[in-house]
């Protein structure tokens, strides 16, 4: 299970308590070997198991640092306070700061320590409390890359503090490349500073945050729906369709969304000219769940291309070319599933290649088409129905067909060719 961005360290909409005490202004001075000597630290232990460890517990998985926790039995000094992290995910924040003064008290100048409380107390929005962490540890150890990480997780999570939080984030993995828990920070770093590009009307410097924000947290929902809020204002459909799919795919309920964003890049395809493209998208938004009122002007698009399938069909149909006609009227369907002349024309070549199951199944779909509609047919399409069942040996099913229309329409346009048949039906029976 991944834990939500406010319970792994901050709030990205937090504006509670702001600092009482600035922090130290940003800058980048001394390589990790080149640390004031006022701090001390032990050298970051690293294994498979560790690296994995510090990356559940960063990104919220809890499920797996647990099973990876006896990690932290051989990072040494770090040991305590990836514990703490993990209890303070868990929901134990009082367990987790207890763990951490008692570090505090036996290590009073290493840096990790008090920015790993300052990051709890960001994680609990005791925000003037995480300043003080921050300026103590600053005191005691002088400018170190974890109480710059600290700081940018604090600033993230002040209104307005992206980019100074991205800054201090980035001084601190300047610092110190292999530096822990700065990635998820970095990607709401780079969210929210692309957000501020938006509101400013910056969009390519908007979508170039979006991209860099994904670098460090690829799995991140929010920052990934952006970038394809993104890339669809610049036009690029396909790449964002392909990110929204992707979502669907894990399981995201966006469905509205992608239906929304086909039709958005159909018109697109339409303004550049290209119609074939455009009705792609247009069916995809069908399929997506649009209807045809919400289709609008879409769907009449999609209804003049059946429409011309359709007769395309027909003439293809009156020089006897079936197979040509056939694939017409089924292209006309996909594109418009009520063309109502379509499905009648695919019945009559279905029966005339010799398939009067997929005849009738057509046909019936025409006549309750008609009754939904209200439509006055030109043709006794209820007959050719009753014909299909008869060939397949279903003369119960075509009398009652027969018996329907006349029951329906006593005084009907095909009375006389319907008693006509079911006289047929009946002398046919008494053999």
């Amino acid at each position: 299970m991944r834990v939500t961005a406010s319970v792994l360290f901050f709030s990205i909409a937090a504006c509670g308590e702001s600092p009482t005490v600035d922090p130290v202004p940003i800058t980048v001075t001394a390589r990790p070997s080149e640390r004031q000597p006022g701090a001390t630290r032990e050298p970051r232990q690293v294994s498979t198991e560790l690296v994995q460890l510090r990356r559940a517990i960063e990104f919220g998985d809890i499920e797996r640092a647990r099973t990876l926790l006896a990690a932290a039995d051989s990072a040494g000094t770090e040991g305590p306070l990836l514990r703490a992290r993990l209890s303070n995910l868990e929901g134990r924040g009082v367990e987790a700061m207890r763990v951490l003064e008692g570090a505090k008290a036996a290590r009073p100048r290493d840096p990790d320590v008090y920015a790993t409380a300052a990051e709890i107390y960001v994680a609990r929005d005791a925000f003037d409390t995480a300043w003080s962490e921050i300026t103590s540890g600053t005191k005691a150890c002088g400018a170190a890359p974890e109480l710059d990480r600290a700081r940018g997780i604090a600033w993230v999570s002040r209104e307005n503090g992206a980019d100074r939080g991205l800054a201090a984030l980035l001084a601190a993995r300047t610092l110190d490349p292999d530096l822990p828990f700065v990635d998820r920070a970095l990607g709401q770093a780079h969210l929210l500073v692309a957000k501020g590009f938006v509101k400013a009307d910056k969009l390519p410097e908007a979508l170039a945050s979006a991209r860099a924000s994904l670098v460090h947290d690829p799995e991140d929902v929010d920052a990934r729906r952006f970038l394809g809020d993104c890339l669809a204002a610049s036009g690029e459909y396909d790449e964002a369709l392909l990110g929204l799919r992707a979502l669907i795919a894990e399981g995201r309920p966006l469905e509205s969304e992608l239906a929304l964003l086909e039709k958005r890049a159909g018109f697109a395809r339409l303004l550049a000219g290209d119609k074939a493209g455009a009705i792609d998208h247009f069916l995809s938004a069908r399929a997506a769940g649009l209807s045809d009122e919400e289709l609008s002007s879409a769907g009449e698009i999609l209804f003049e291309a059946a429409r011309a399938r359709t007769e395309a069909g027909v003439a293809a149909f009156e020089m006897d070319e079936l197979e040509r006609a056939e694939a017409e009227f089924r292209a006309a369907l996909d594109l418009w599933p009520d063309e109502i002349a379509a499905r009648n024309h695919l019945g009559l070549v279905r029966f005339r290649r010799d398939d009067p199951a997929e005849a009738a199944r057509l046909w019936r779909g025409v006549l309750e088409l008609a009754a939904r509609e209200r439509l006055e047919l030109p043709e006794p399409v209820h007959v050719n129905l009753a014909q299909a069942e008869l060939r397949r040996g279903e003369s119960a099913a075509a009398r009652k067909v027969l018996a329907d229309y006349l029951l329906a329409t006593p005084e009907g346009e095909w009375v006389g060719v319907t008693r006509a048949l079911l006289t047929q039906i009946d002398a046919s029976a008494k053999r």
